[in-house]
């Protein structure tokens, strides 16, 4: 995904602020500024720096520097970045980035939001094999009729009885994990389903683990 956005230095000016949507834990998106230089001086060595960022957004370069910048011409600074599974959804988030030229600065503001997971997902278990605790994760996505929806997260044995309720609430969309431990439990295989209920229809999912002491 790439988001562009114009940058006008030396202009001041009041603009309609954009909320870009950005997927959920997404790989390779892209922010392309372009920097106007709308003013009668030359400049070199124009500095475009991330400052203000979320900590579950992973820029692979902070700085980018456009050598030379002309009268009237513009530059390109394009920034590369993922997004991590523990971001903030659906919540307005603000990008501060910072123009410097010519012994003066200019700041500019992106604001972003991230999207819910477009799918219902039950993670391995980590560490698996396990002693005696693991961690189990899983993603929600949006409700089609409500805010949160239903979640029941069970273990059950190898014989299919019910060991331990994890997780019986209302969530919203988003990435969840949870701890789990087995220390009075016996060695052997354990199965982990998950049930979310969406509208009308329930969802469920199911995966094995294996305890070992």
């Amino acid at each position: 995904m790439k988001i562009i956005i114009t940058l006008i230095l030396f202009v001041s000016q009041i603009l309609a602020q954009t909320v870009y949507e950005i997927p959920f834990a997404s790989k390779g998106n892209e922010i392309e500024l372009s920097v106007l230089n709308d003013s009668q001086l030359n400049l070199n060595d124009v500095k475009v720096s991330a400052i203000e960022i979320p900590d579950w957004i992973k820029f692979e370069n902070e700085v980018t520097e456009i050598s030379s910048l002309n009268s009237q011409t513009e530059g390109i600074a394009t920034f590369k970045f993922d997004v991590e599974q523990q971001a903030k959804l659906m919540e307005e988030q603000t990008l501060k980035f910072q123009i410097s030229g010519n012994n003066q600065n200019w700041e500019k503001e992106i604001k972003i939001t991230i999207l819910p997971p477009d799918k219902f997902e039950l993670n391995q278990n980590y560490p698996n094999p396990f002693n005696p605790v693991t961690t189990i994760s899983y993603l929600i996505p949006k409700n089609e009729r409500r805010e949160t929806s239903n979640v029941n997260l069970i273990i059950y044995d190898i014989l299919g009885r019910e060991v331990e309720i994890i997780v019986n609430e209302e969530q919203r969309p988003g990435y969840y994990k949870t701890e789990w431990n087995a220390k009075n439990l016996a060695s052997g295989m354990y199965i982990y389903q998950i049930s979310m209920k969406n509208g009308n229809k329930t969802e469920m999912q199911r995966k094995k683990m294996m305890l070992m002491k």
